[in-house]
């Protein structure tokens, strides 16, 4: 049954890698050995920081309109072509045109065809509150610079996660590799022993047994790397294939001296408060009067032959002025003004939190990478003590001093044992990235 079962993971295994080979054809393979080689490529191609070139471009563009809206600048300009198919009729005295006395006249007034061109130009000489908004745009600029290299970190950490995540498993499947053979070598021991009649059958299902698990383990191992480069590739945004090979035994006796202190997301939550002080600054200001030049320039063709007729007649005439305008609160206004008074206290509660947050996390930054370097001296001085152990054992067995149960357990044993070294090397790995990547924001 156990065969069955490790013949299907063998035969889904190969289907998922072939499939995955498959698709990687159409990919650029390359090799990386840092993580700092991932990250430079990884900024040519992931889509977040097209995004934030996209989100810098529309905030430049922001604060370029707010600067023109200092005098708001207008000019509506209209044409209107009217027919007048029945003019308008009023009844006048006949005296007028030297009839009866008591009597009156039909007179009908006006043009049929009118023609009006009109400009009517405008600029703010003085508007408060769109001059308030330019300082709103440049905040809003500096926010935005703010907002993608949070991203950015963010992003850059997500990488780390996966990349060590890759990196740790790779370690894992050489031990485990390594103790396949030693468990292939049990086996062959055994089934010696039982040809020549000093071994029982069920030793050779034990040994059948550890090896398939450990096989097992194997193809586990390999799912889930599978998985992690899947991940790893999207960063790419599938684009390329990249293959990690690094070698972990470099962090074993690495020293992080100093963690700096980052500003970033304290820097942000500042900008939100600046912005929205700006905002509520930028509202008020409409509650001021303001001052504008106004002008119209008009010119009007009229005739009862039709539109811009040869023998018809032109008429021009323009004005110029100032124009003094205010507006009474609204109801919205101040509901919009006392709003954002309140998400203001709420950000200035935040402002704080953020900030002892960020104190907080580079002592824990260097705390963690302690703890996973002294982990790594204990899984260290664990798995050369197990692995002495497997050899007496070994030796003990060979002798017919100790049963094979004792030996597979110890080589269980050292396999475990050695298997947490890789981890917590990458355990070191991670957190000094983390400090790496969090000094340079």
């Amino acid at each position: 049954m156990k065969q069955k079962q490790y013949l299907f993971k063998s035969v889904m295994l190969f289907v998922f890698t072939f499939s995955s080979l498959y698709i990687a054809l159409a990919q650029e393979r390359k090799t990386y050995t840092s993580l700092a080689e991932v990250w430079n490529d990884v900024r040519q191609q992931n889509i977040i920081f097209k995004s934030a070139q996209i989100q810098t471009e529309l905030a430049n563009l922001a604060h370029k309109t707010s600067v023109g809206n200092i005098i708001n600048p207008r000019m509506p300009v209209t044409l209107n072509l009217i027919d007048n198919t029945r003019l308008q009729s009023n009844f006048l005295p006949a005296e007028i045109f030297g009839g009866p006395s008591g009597s009156f006249r039909e007179v009908t007034f006006g043009q049929q065809y009118n023609a009006l061109f009109s400009m009517q130009p405008q600029i703010d000489l003085v508007n408060m509150s769109s001059i308030a908004q330019i300082k709103s745009a440049k905040i809003n600029k500096e926010l935005t610079a703010s907002q993608n290299q949070l991203n950015e970190l963010q992003l850059y950490e997500n990488l780390n996660a996966t990349y060590h995540n890759i990196v740790s498993l790779k370690s894992q499947k050489d031990i485990l590799s390594k103790n396949i053979d030693i468990a292939e070598k049990i086996k062959t021991i055994v089934s010696n022993r039982y040809n020549e009649g000093v071994a029982r059958k069920q030793d050779i299902n034990e040994a059948e047994v550890n090896l398939i698990n450990l096989k097992d383990k194997m193809e586990q191992l390999d799912y889930n790397l599978l998985m992690q480069e899947k991940i790893l590739a999207l960063y790419f945004e599938n684009n390329a294939n990249p293959e990690i090979q690094e070698n972990l035994d470099q962090y074993a006796s690495e020293n992080i001296t100093s963690v700096n202190t980052s500003n970033a997301k304290s820097r942000n939550v500042i900008l939100q408060s600046q912005m929205l002080r700006q905002d509520i600054k930028s509202l008020q200001f409409q509650y001021y009067p303001t001052l504008s030049l106004i002008s119209s320039f008009n010119w009007q063709n009229l005739s009862n032959d039709f539109f811009f007729a040869a023998n018809s007649s032109g008429i021009t005439y323009n004005f110029i002025g100032l124009k003094l305008g205010w507006d009474f609160p609204t109801v919205t206004r101040l509901s919009n003004i006392k709003n954002k008074q309140y998400q203001l206290q709420t950000l200035a509660l935040n402002e704080t939190h953020v900030q002892k947050e960020t104190e907080t996390k580079a002592e824990q930054l260097a705390i963690e990478y302690q703890k996973a370097q002294s982990q790594y001296k204990n899984y260290k001085a664990i798995s050369d003590l197990k692995a002495d152990t497997y050899q007496k054992i070994l030796n003990q067995y060979q002798e017919n001093i100790l049963g094979l149960d004792r030996l597979l357990i110890s080589q269980n044993d050292m396999l475990n044992s050695q298997i947490n070294v890789e981890i917590s090397l990458a355990n070191i790995a991670f957190a000094k990235h983390k400090i790496i990547i969090h000094n340079l924001y």
